[in-house]
């Protein structure tokens, strides 16, 4: 019986060892970290944000702008203009500038303009230099709004000449275009060159011709015959000697 219980302690002892052997450990394995991977996505992370202040930075500086202004002086691919403000400002132009203006028969660019031109311009403003980078140029006409006096009348030409309390003498042409009005009784009724009569206070809106400053097309003549022209305008009118004779076919001193 003895030798019964200690053959099955033995057996016991041997499987209980073979089993523990047998069994896997369950604690993980730690894997080194890949510092390489770490450091290149670290550094596309700051250039990125690198790239997107520089961006910011610079939509922050540029904006887009238009201006008016007549040109002072044309130098290269640079034009200086006088805005409406009267203020000097400074236009860059590049390759995919655009010009154009409606009395060009042919192409049009930056050789063409010339000191005096009006322009309106269209680009990216920036804020650090003060300077425009011009995108569209365009040439345009504004309207001259002259006062004064009527001082001829040409029916041939249907023209009229008005003449300006500073001495200038402008010729408007009467085109079908123009609109003939005068005031009267606190009204503005309609007229027509055939009512404008010389010495009559008038006032002109219209537009030069080119290379002609002292020439305009009318677009609109307001007339005033009830109200006196500026004393300050002298027409040639004013200005005839009349010579009296003396009688004996001797001239005397001419009287205005």
């Amino acid at each position: 019986m003895k030798k019964i219980f200690i053959s099955f302690l033995i057996l016991c002892v041997l499987f209980s060892g073979t089993t523990s052997a047998q069994t896997p450990s369950l604690t993980p394995t730690a894997k080194p970290t890949d510092e390489t991977t770490t450091q290149k996505l670290s550094n596309q992370i700051n250039n990125l944000k690198e790239k997107i202040a520089s961006r910011v930075a610079q939509l922050n500086l540029v904006e887009k702008r238009g201006i008016i202004g007549t040109v002072k002086e044309v130098d290269g691919t640079k034009i200086a203009v006088t805005d409406l403000n009267d203020k000097t400002r400074n236009i860059d132009v590049d390759e995919i500038t655009k010009f154009s203006s409606s009395s060009a028969k042919a192409s049009f660019g930056i050789s063409d303009i010339k000191p005096g031109t009006k322009l309106s311009i269209l680009g990216l403003y920036n804020k650090d230099s003060e300077r425009i980078l011009a995108r569209f140029i365009t040439v345009i006409s504004t309207p001259l709004t002259i006062t004064g006096a009527v001082s001829k009348i040409d029916d041939d030409e249907f023209t009229i000449t008005v003449s300006t309390e500073t001495g200038q003498n402008y010729i408007v042409d009467v085109e079908n275009i123009t609109r003939t009005l005068e005031y009267i009784d606190n009204e503005v009724v309609k007229s027509g060159f055939s009512k404008i009569e010389t010495g009559e206070r008038v006032m002109v809106v219209g537009y030069t011709q080119s290379g002609q400053s002292s020439r305009l097309v009318g677009t609109r003549i307001l007339l005033f015959p009830e109200l006196l022209r500026n004393p300050k305008i002298i027409l040639k009118t004013d200005t005839d000697e009349i010579v009296p004779s003396s009688g004996s076919g001797k001239v005397i001193t001419p009287i205005r």
